[in-house]
């Protein structure tokens, strides 16, 4: 780094901007962060930690119902006021071009709020909505600055504008209906945030282990079809329009091992407690009880090896016609190529007595892209970050750089954890936190500067300091280790614990019955053989050893298992 300052002021080669890029990706900041100040005044564990769009001032949410306004440099306060919740504060945000006059929060009660600051230092805080449940992210729209979103245990998705202080309900995500139920329930979000490249998407996750992308546009083109049809729609109406029109993801993300099967059971038990995106539109999810994976961004790799089922073509003759007819020689090829695969398809369903080929139906076409469409749902996992503890509490991730180059968690043992984001490598392991770090935000445009909090009532704030960089050592590697293995632990027991279904509650009922008789069986046999029996010499043998049984189980499968789990 100090080269390239050094090159710079001689030649002048690199621009500033180039320049300033070159420096901070360079890793001997992030080995030299350390701690930088500590932010103290807040009388409960901090839930929220954001910057604001400049990076100057840093907002700040706690158990104890207030938000400050911090000028992080100097470590002083610059307003505490209460945020209008009655419970815990999860998320707080500065609008962008309010002159940091408007900070939207989100609450354990499910309310989302607006304070609004005057010049003289008052402060006047207002519900803009409810969540059933808890609220617990907000996301800021890229390009509406006056726009955000909001999510909650509900499984809603709420969109703001606060030019006209109006919202409205975007969709209710859900899962799937298992077997024998007639409807889904509700999924509970922990995260939602906006794609900074594409600012239509945003990805929500929660409940389950799948990270959804949805696009906004399709619900903007329902909206004007429905005003354009001059009908005059209630808010309720159009809530429905919203929901249905989002009602299918664009992307819905997984690693393998953790996709449902057919009955919409999961392979594992995990669940998202963050899903953020990057400048690049990667997005990073961290697990509960597991690792932090990346997945591409969309159109790297989400139809690779899944080719559209050849039925989807222009299939009857005049489109083929119509197609061929726009003299276009790219949409020739494709139909070419498109009737090549019919054809194929066409063989590989021939009846291998008679020769015939069998039509496909409607019903057929759309159960291949059905199939296609599901075979959509796929990992995309480009690389997976490990060593950290997620279990106890909601932990967030986040991307860090000039470029988004480090991927940041905080973990159950107290230490924010930095990894590289192509390689997965650790970079720098730090102590956040007596307990346990939550929250973590880069700053905006310092390359290495990062605010943290957690379950202690303080914030603390990451410079690159130190005088030489100091990358992880063994002690890293060692707690890592312990990590992996408390992780694997946790997971080996959660594997072994029984779930009581309907049918396994019978049949320790059933057996629970027969323990409480154990003569029964001898019982029984005694009589089988009293009536078969030759003479009385011989019967009443049979009865001294009938006596005997009745004291004695004949076998071991009859004696009470004192292992065995007796319901009362």
């Amino acid at each position: 780094m100090f080269r390239g300052i050094f090159d710079r002021q001689a030649d002048g080669a690199s621009t500033p901007v180039s320049f300033q890029q070159q420096a901070g990706r360079s890793l001997s900041l992030v080995h030299r962060l350390r701690l930088d100040r500590k932010l103290a005044n807040h009388e409960g564990c901090v839930n929220t930690v954001a910057f604001n769009p400049t990076g100057e001032r840093l907002v700040s949410g706690s158990d104890d119902l207030h938000i400050n306004v911090w000028d992080w440099q100097l470590g002083k306060t610059l307003l505490r006021f209460h945020s209008g919740h009655r419970n815990n504060v999860f998320q707080a945000k500065t609008l962008p071009e309010s002159a940091d006059k408007t900070i939207v929060t989100c609450a354990a009660d499910g309310k989302v709020r607006a304070a609004f600051l005057s010049e003289d230092g008052h402060c006047e805080t207002k519900q803009l909505a409810k969540h059933r449940g808890r609220a617990h992210k907000l996301a800021l729209e890229p390009d509406q600055p006056n726009c955000f979103l909001s999510s909650g245990e509900d499984g809603a998705v709420i969109s703001f504008d606060m030019r006209s202080r109006k919202s409205v309900k975007l969709l209710v995500c859900k899962t799937a209906a298992r077997p024998g139920s007639q409807t889904a329930k509700p999924l509970v979000l922990n995260s939602i945030h906006c794609n900074p490249c594409r600012p239509w998407q945003f990805t929500v996750a929660g409940g389950d282990a799948y990270v959804r992308v949805y696009d906004r546009r399709k619900a903007e083109a329902a909206s004007s079809r429905a005003s354009g049809d001059g009908e005059e729609q209630d808010s309720e109406a159009t809530t429905r329009s919203f929901a249905t029109a989002l009602a299918t993801p664009v992307r819905k993300l997984a690693p393998k091992h953790m996709h449902a099967d057919q009955a919409g059971c999961a392979a594992r038990h995990a669940h998202v407690t963050c899903a953020t995106f990057s400048r690049q539109g990667e997005i990073v999810a961290t697990y509960n009880d597991e690792k932090i994976y990346l997945f591409g961004a969309e159109g790297a790799s989400q139809d690779r090896g899944r080719p559209r089922p050849a039925s989807t073509a222009a299939s009857s003759p005049a489109k083929r016609a119509k197609t061929s007819s726009q003299g276009d020689d790219a949409a020739h090829d494709q139909q070419t190529d498109e009737e090549e695969e019919e054809e194929t398809d066409h063989q590989a369903r021939r009846d291998p007595e008679d020769g015939r080929v069998e039509e496909k139906d409607s019903s057929s076409t759309s159960e291949a892209m059905d199939r296609w469409r599901n075979s959509l749902t796929d990992d995309e996992v480009v690389q997976i970050y490990s060593g950290h503890v997620n279990s106890e509490t909601v932990k967030g991730v986040a991307f860090m750089g000039v470029a988004d180059e480090y991927v940041v968690s905080g973990s159950d043992c107290g230490h924010v954890y930095i990894w590289s984001k192509h390689d997965g490598k650790l970079q720098q392991l730090l102590k956040g936190d007596r307990h346990v770090v939550n929250c973590l935000e880069p700053h905006p445009y310092l390359p290495a500067t990062l605010a943290t909090s957690g379950i202690e009532h303080d914030i603390k704030v990451w410079s690159p300091l130190a005088e030489k960089p100091q990358p992880p050592g063994p002690e890293a590697e060692e707690l890592m280790s312990r990590n992996r293995n408390q992780v694997a632990r946790e997971n080996r027991a959660r594997v072994n614990q029984v779930m009581l279904t309907p049918q396994i509650i019978a049949q320790l009922m059933r057996m629970q019955s027969m323990h409480q008789r154990p003569g029964a069986v001898s019982r029984r046999r005694a009589e089988a053989r009293h009536e078969a029996g030759s003479d009385s010499g011989q019967e009443g043998e049979s009865e001294a050893e009938d006596g005997e049984e009745d004291e004695e189980p004949s076998s071991p499968r009859d004696a009470p298992d004192p292992h065995d789990c007796v319901i009362s």
